[in-house]
């Protein structure tokens, strides 16, 4: 009886072992590297300075022979810029903040080789901010939803991960002036820890 009890409670520690090695969930933090795209009407609107800003919330991810899901949700303070090059405008005014608070849903699928990973996949970004938000009245229209893309690298050290990934618009923005399309591009570097 002592046997079979020793060896039931192996095999349900074997199971929870393998179990934590197929499914990881866990927070995540990092900052960002932001850059505007600018289309269309050049001559009046140019991409700005490069902002930093932050990024946070949840990761989780299931393995599957040696692939793997990681489904994430998580704030995103968006910190951009671009110039209005209008010649009636002082130079000081000319540079405008395009600032924006949304959430981020990335489901990024990957292939992990011992700590290394690479991974890529679709966001659906979610912004918390409207029209009415921007102070400056370039801005005439802005999504509320935009698709975007992940592309990237990560390292898992013990129940650390880090990851370094690219993001850019698959739709625009917002439109600035008539019709100056405004794509949002990230460089994004975050921390995670994993609980299971």
């Amino acid at each position: 009886m002592k046997k079979l009890f020793t060896l039931t409670l192996l095999l349900f520690f074997i199971g929870l072992s393998a179990e934590a090695q197929i499914f990881t969930i866990g927070p995540k933090f990092g900052i960002s590297n932001t850059t505007l795209s600018i289309s269309e009407n050049t001559e009046n609107y140019k991409s700005g300075d490069t902002r930093y800003s932050y990024h946070g919330g949840l990761f989780a991810r299931v393995k599957i022979t040696g692939f793997y899901i990681q489904p994430e949700l998580y704030f995103n303070a968006v910190r951009g810029e671009y110039i209005d090059a209008d010649p009636n405008k002082p130079i000081s005014e000319q540079s405008v903040k395009f600032d924006q608070n949304k959430i981020d849903m990335p489901v990024l699928f990957g292939w992990k080789m011992g700590p290394f990973r690479i991974n890529a996949g679709p966001v659906a970004s979610f912004n918390l901010d409207d029209l009415e938000d921007f102070d400056n009245a370039s801005v005439n229209e802005y999504k509320s939803a935009v698709f975007a893309y992940q592309a990237g690298i990560g390292l898992d050290v013990s129940k650390l991960i880090i990851d370094l990934r690219y993001e850019g618009n698959l739709s625009k923005q917002a439109v600035l002036g008539s019709n100056t399309d405004v794509k949002v591009n990230q460089i994004m570097l975050s921390l995670g820890y994993k609980l299971l």
